[in-house]
């Protein structure tokens, strides 16, 4: 009976870790299907008390093929990615599943190599069981979180950090120092309740192991959250000083305006000394002359006014048409920095996206009020996006590109406002409320 129970706590931890790596590895490269957090918990405890049942059978190749099964039933039906083949998504449980298999059966070998070597014989077949499970699942933490977790192709913009391999070196040597402790005191122990206390010790390791290795990995995220935190400021920054450096121009522009009551008075002299046509062809270059520094208001918004008329004289530069429709509307409540990140990034994102249209360019930009919300629409002719990931185009330039799209998610999510980013007929569009 007691035999029995150190094999089901064992089965348990098993159980245990092989699920959460394999529903962090489903939940890292696809999307949830719904939203309701309470059913993806009871579907991850109820798989993780089937996947105990299964175990406890005792029957290797049954219960690969029934962890294969569910998880894959899972992964297929409860959550998406658009931007994979099927049959890709459907392989990709049965060979995670295969190389944690493998990574077990080796931690087993070394395991019996190093008794071997040290000629450590005649330990109770349970105990010998208990060994195998947490030095195979020692080997499979270590590979997934060391190897796997970085060198898959979705990952290729993850940060190796000194601090990050510091900790992942410490974990090893803690490992290899608590397993020598354990493999030197193995024969000594005779009673049950020492192989207990014994099973209880393997266990926090491996808990120990999955805590400091989950770490390692915030810790290297919080670090590519750091980069791209100082890239969005940078970005919003120089934007933001781009625009008050417009800005700055239109006020000198308005002041010269002001000379236009000279040359008016110029022309009126003209008129009185019967010099229609001098002064006719005097007001065209004054005309002229001033065109290029008059803006148009498109709202009570300075910054706004600028940054539009200036993103329109460069699609009319890019051959891209134009449209906007502008309602009454109060940017008062947002900062001039976000104005400009809002409204820079994404007109320069859609020229940017025509500019690969061979056909027909276009911008459509709508903007108004809806009682307590402000609407924006902004649409474009684009090109088909082949890869989107949570609900964003996945940018083909770099890991530092897509940048300015998240900045404006940011603003956006500061006032409780919302973004959806479509596409289809290439037609690629992004609309936006934000609660003022």
């Amino acid at each position: 009976m007691d035999d029995y129970i150190i094999f089901l706590v064992g089965t348990v931890i098993s159980c245990l870790i092989n699920s959460i790596i394999l529903f962090q590895f489903i939940e890292e490269k696809n999307e949830r299907l719904y939203s309701n957090q309470l059913f993806y918990f009871l579907v991850k405890a109820g798989l993780y008390f089937l996947t105990i049942c299964v175990n406890v059978v005792q029957q290797p190749v049954f219960n690969i093929i029934s962890w294969i099964i569910l998880f894959s039933f899972v992964n297929i039906t409860l959550y998406g990615n658009g931007n994979r083949k099927t049959i890709h998504r459907i392989m990709e449980i049965p060979v995670l599943i295969a190389i944690l298999t493998i990574c077990e059966t080796i931690g087993v070998f070394i395991l019996k190599f190093v008794l071997w070597a040290l000629k450590i014989h005649h330990i109770q077949s349970i105990m010998m069981e208990s060994l195998e499970i947490t030095f195979s699942k020692m080997v499979v933490l270590i590979f997934y979180y060391i190897i796997i977790t970085k060198f898959r192709k979705d990952d290729s913009a993850r940060l190796f950090t000194k601090t990050q391999f510091g900790v992942e070196f410490i974990i090893i040597l803690f490992n290899i120092a608590n397993l020598a402790v354990i493999i030197s005191f193995i024969t000594k122990i005779t009673s049950q309740r020492e192989h207990i206390f014994l099973l209880v010790n393997m266990a926090f390791m491996l808990f120990a192991d999955l805590y400091f290795l989950f770490f390692a990995r915030f810790a290297e995220k919080y670090n590519q959250l750091k980069v791209k935190f100082r890239l969005l400021e940078q970005q919003s920054l120089l934007q933001y000083e781009y625009y008050a450096e417009q800005e700055e121009k239109y006020n000198e522009s308005v002041k010269i305006l002001h000379d236009v009551n000279k040359h008016l008075k110029m022309i009126e002299n003209m008129y009185q000394a019967k010099e229609d046509e001098i002064a006719i062809t005097y007001a065209q270059e004054i005309s002229q002359m001033l065109l290029p520094l008059a803006l148009e208001d498109y709202t009570n918004n300075p910054i706004l006014n600028v940054l539009l008329n200036d993103k329109k004289k460069i699609a009319n530069f890019h051959n891209i048409r134009f449209g906007m429709e502008i309602g009454t509307i109060d940017l008062s409540f947002m900062e001039p920095i976000e104005v400009t990140t809002i409204f820079g990034n994404l007109l320069d994102n859609a020229i940017e996206a025509c500019d690969k249209v061979s056909g027909d360019k276009y911008i459509e930009m709508k903007l108004d009020k809806y009682n307590d919300f402000m609407v924006i629409n902004i649409s474009n002719s684009s090109m088909p996006i082949g890869k989107w990931h949570l609900g964003k185009p996945v940018s083909g330039k770099g890991r530092h590109h897509g940048i300015g799209l998240l900045n404006v998610e940011s603003i956006i999510k500061k006032y409780n406002g919302n973004m959806i980013l479509e596409e289809a007929n290439r037609k690629f569009s992004c609309k936006i409320i934000i609660n003022q």
